[in-house]
């Protein structure tokens, strides 16, 4: 089943230019999807037509096959949204903020009790219950944010840059539990980022926006097959040969486009049988930053 499917998705706010150029792309239940893009790009625009917060112009949304146009109460029922307008009321205390915002969701005053304690604890956010949002840190704000997102155990979680303004350790626990609810509990995580290497480590799916329009969507696999991004082996060495299809060589180091194993295996061999050392060798794709570029330059063509 997927929890997100976009046809078609356009938006203009004057009937001229368009924030979104009729986008498509389905995200399966349980998927930690990185949606990602430059500011401006259409990724924000894009969750708050899946929030039911913004009307499309053309096209659909919808989640949990529910159009998100025409019933955001039940979208908001069962989403959890963390961004930098979803604010904590500074006036409360953290505590207060959760029971007013479980209250919202109908949740009962135990369940609100249970599930709050439990939050904060997990967010190491327990000690600090009882003081007021204002007083905290900007990770505190950050993670009073999320915890108020999980609170009615949402079956999709819209986060925007989660991580930011955490310190190691915090991220570190932030990003492991972004990990549990999506690997125990089948949560389906809609994650805007800029940070490509953060993206690159959590999620699953990838979109790539820019203007309005998707330039690219899939697993790493996929994106890596569709631009037929060559696998390089990259040797560290003396005396090596001349080799055929030789990329690149930089005093002891060669790079060398490869297919697959076997052929690394035979291109080691070789340089061996013709006298040549060899004090390290890896095979390198190209990461996630690399495949961004490439699909933004492709893009503004």
């Amino acid at each position: 089943m997927n929890a997100i499917e976009v046809k078609e998705l356009s938006k203009s706010y004057d009937g001229k230019e368009y924030a979104l150029e009729g986008i498509s792309f389905s995200i399966p239940q349980g998927e930690i999807f990185g949606f990602l893009g430059p500011n401006g790009s259409g990724k924000t625009t894009t969750v708050r037509i899946l929030n039911g917060i913004l009307s499309p112009s053309g096209g659909s949304a919808l989640v949990m096959n529910v159009d998100a146009s025409k019933d955001p109460v039940k979208i908001h029922s069962f989403c959890g949204v963390m961004t930098e307008t979803a604010l904590a009321y500074e006036n409360l205390t953290g505590e207060e903020n959760l029971h007013f915002f479980g209250s919202m969701h109908g949740l009962t005053k135990e369940e609100i009790r249970e599930r709050s304690n439990r939050l904060l604890k997990s967010l190491e956010l327990y000690e600090v219950k009882d003081k007021k949002v204002k007083s905290y840190s900007t990770g505190m704000k950050k993670r009073i944010q999320l915890a108020r997102a999980l609170l009615h155990n949402p079956k999709v979680l819209f986060l925007d840059e989660p991580t930011s303004g955490l310190d190691p350790e915090a991220a570190m626990n932030v990003t492991q539990m972004i990990r549990n609810l999506s690997k125990e509990n089948g949560v389906t995580v809609l994650l805007c980022t800029h940070q490509l290497k953060y993206a690159e480590e959590i999620c699953t799916l990838y979109g790539f926006i820019d203007k309005g329009k998707m330039l690219g969507f899939g697993t790493l696999f996929q994106l890596l097959s569709k631009k037929n991004s060559s696998i390089f082996l990259e040797i560290r060495g003396e005396n090596i040969p001349n080799i055929d299809k030789l990329e690149s060589k930089d005093g002891r180091t060669i790079r060398v486009p490869i297919k697959d194993d076997a052929e690394a295996s035979a291109l080691i061999q070789d340089i061996i049988a013709k006298g040549g050392k060899i004090y390290e060798a890896r095979q390198v794709r190209p990461n996630l930053e690399d495949l961004y570029f490439e699909y933004q330059k492709e893009g503004t063509k």
